[in-house]
């Protein structure tokens, strides 16, 4: 039924127009997420809820994935939700491209280091033995 469920996702995306790369992105992103949760014992047979959005997006933050890349994930999984909706296989539009992107800081499109507590404790101890 997945696959079949892809395969109709898709077909609408090349009735609708999107582009080829588009197309590509979507599809392949969507199969991801689908696949995420069948090999997470989850027997996805189209209804969407919407803990399947931030646990899928916490995964692909988990395993380092790019920033940009996530929210092209985050798109087509938007895309395949309003797809399934118009077509009767689930109810709710879950995902929120508001809520559910991540936040790219202005002018970066790479992630941001954060220092960890110990390194910052060091960095003070160096700095305050510096000063003294």
């Amino acid at each position: 039924m997945i696959n079949e469920l892809i395969q109709r996702f898709k077909k609408h995306l090349e009735e609708d127009g999107k582009s080829v790369k588009t197309i590509e992105s979507y599809v392949g992103g969507t199969s991801a997420f689908v696949i995420f949760f069948e090999e997470n014992g989850v027997d996805f047979n189209g209804e969407m809820k919407r803990f399947y959005i931030p646990s899928y997006r916490n995964y692909l933050i988990e395993y380092q994935y790019e920033l940009s890349t996530i929210n092209k994930k985050v798109n087509g999984i938007h895309s395949f939700n309003r797809y399934l909706v118009d077509n009767g296989y689930t109810k709710d539009t879950v995902v929120d491209i508001a809520k559910d992107r991540v936040k790219l800081a202005y002018g970066s499109e790479r992630q941001v280091e954060v220092l960890t507590d110990m390194q910052v404790e060091e960095i003070l101890f160096y700095i305050e033995n510096d000063i003294e």
